[in-house]
């Protein structure tokens, strides 16, 4: 795996950008403000996410890939657009496990389109969330009709995947 791929230029050329955008608008003082301000994001965030990374290898190691390969792969068909949104709404976490969890589940044979509705489904109707912060929030009637209507989309949206991502 190369360290500097595309991920990396991109990235590096947005902070280049910004960095040239906080000078002209600041100076000096403003590129230190706001390189100051993400490396003590950073410093805070770095082990979570280094962490998330174990996860995405031990994911990655243990997921059974024969079997995922079977129920999420190229040829698993609605089922396993149903079984990857099933699998999204019950992941209990946030992007630092579910993250790599679709990254393991792409490297352990799952197709692209599988791991699109695992991550719509997730993003959308994600149990914990609806039953921790939204019926609490926003009401069990609004929060419940907001998910029976989102109940769809995760499938819908992996099937134009499935579409757009041709092997």
């Amino acid at each position: 795996m190369k360290l500097l791929d595309q991920n990396f230029w991109i990235v590096f050329g947005l902070l280049c950008v910004l960095a040239v955008v906080a000078f002209v608008r600041g100076g000096a003082p403003l590129v230190g403000e706001g390189l100051g301000s993400g490396a003590r994001l950073f410093a805070r965030m770095g082990l979570v996410l280094f962490l998330s990374f174990l996860v995405a290898g031990l994911a990655e190691t243990l997921l059974p890939r024969a079997w995922i390969s079977s129920a999420l792969g190229e040829d698993s068909g609605w089922k396993g657009l149903l079984l990857a949104s099933a699998a999204g709404i019950v992941t209990p976490a946030g992007p630092f496990v579910s993250m790599p969890l679709a990254v393991g589940m792409l490297r352990a044979g799952a197709s692209p389109a599988a791991v699109v509705t695992f991550l719509a489904a997730w993003a959308l109707l994600a149990m914990h969330r609806l039953i921790a912060w939204e019926i609490p929030f926003l009401g069990a009637p609004f929060a419940i009709t907001r998910w029976l209507l989102c109940l769809l989309l995760p499938v819908a949206v992996g099937a134009v995947a499935r579409l757009v991502l041709r092997p």
